[in-house]
């Protein structure tokens, strides 16, 4: 397992207490009784010698489980179960150890410290959130476990790149950027401008937003429920544009209460999978109340395994799924691009 903490061990004994003292009903009776104590205790052997001694790691999973976002915590549970079940374990067994963070990022960071206090976590997927992981993501990657995090923190390459990537596919020139959670470079603008060819400005208000050509949400689902129900107010047509936010079940029901009745216009989001489309359509068509964002969830975990077990690693290309979000809520594939 290399660097990886894994479970080697583990202590396996069978202690055999008879206390009972045999009464002598006769030879016959006497013989019967000691019959059932040896098949009883040769059949617990037999047990005991069927069961596995492969060492047991666990792969750690932080979502919120408690509060208003807990259904994507158990989607995402339901997802880390599929892949542990669908990976083909050969050397070690792997359980999932799941932590509450309750989408705050006070608790992710305690649910963190104290799911790397057990030495049988060898892997963490998770948070979903951007502002969780970047509350994490100095305790996290200080230890020696493979993380898996569902969103990247602001300050990475990767999610500027994604950012980038994000902006060229929206439509018009003028583009918003709103709800910067704190670890978004805000002079990101001027470089996003640069790298796009389009006008990038950041905005406070769905008030200012309301003349872009698109606006693109960087922050909690909540928060943008309630930005985009202000935006449909004053623009009812403006391309709304967000991140794996909008997978998140809490952000649709949220949006119908701020709306109430009001058409909801046009939605779109996107997240970064390392998979292809037929990929993404196997496992949509398998699982059909799954959303999109379980799916990255069920990657995690098998790129995870796939580093514990010493298997060829998957393609570290990453691929950008744009996805369209109807009044009802379901989400719909659009594209899949290639990221640079």
């Amino acid at each position: 397992m290399g660097g990886y903490r894994v479970l080697r061990s583990r202590e396996t004994s069978v202690v055999a207490k008879i206390s009972a003292p045999l009464t002598v009903y006769g030879t016959i009776g006497r013989a019967l009784s000691l019959a059932r104590v040896v098949f009883c205790l040769s059949f617990s052997l037999t047990l005991l010698s069927c069961h596995s001694t492969r060492p047991v790691v666990k792969i750690g999973l932080l979502a919120p489980f408690e509060g208003l976002h807990r259904e994507s915590g158990y989607e995402a549970l339901s997802a880390m179960r599929m892949a542990l079940a669908d990976y083909p374990l050969e050397n070690f067994d792997a359980l999932p150890l799941a932590l509450d963070t309750s989408a705050d990022p006070a608790q992710a960071r305690r649910a963190a410290a104290k799911m790397l206090r057990d030495e049988a976590v060898v892997a963490v997927v998770g948070p979903l959130q951007s502002r969780q992981v970047s509350a994490v993501a100095e305790i996290i990657t200080a230890s020696d476990v493979t993380w898996q995090p569902q969103a990247r923190p602001a300050s990475t390459e990767a999610a500027q790149t994604l950012i980038e990537t994000t902006i060229s596919e929206t439509s018009g020139k003028n583009i918003v950027v709103a709800g910067l959670d704190f670890g978004w470079p805000h002079n990101a603008a001027e470089r996003w401008s640069s790298k796009t060819g389009k006008s990038v400005t950041l905005v406070d208000s769905a008030a200012a937003a309301a003349a872009a050509d698109a606006v693109l949400w960087l922050g909690s689902p909540s928060e943008g429920a309630a930005f985009l129900g202000d935006l449909r107010t004053q623009s009812p047509a403006v391309p709304f544009w967000t991140t794996a936010v909008a997978g998140d079940p809490v952000f649709h029901s949220l949006l119908l209460e701020r709306l109430d009745g009001t058409p909801s216009g046009p939605i779109y989001w996107v997240v970064a999978l390392d998979e292809s489309a037929e990929q993404y359509t196997k496992w949509s068509a398998a699982h059909a109340d799954a959303p999109p964002t379980a799916f990255a969830v069920y990657l995690a975990t098998r790129r995870a395994l796939h580093q514990i077990a010493g298997d060829d690693p998957p393609s570290n290309k990453l691929e950008l799924a744009l996805f369209s979000l109807d009044h009802e809520g379901k989400s719909e594939l659009m594209e899949i691009l290639r990221l640079p």
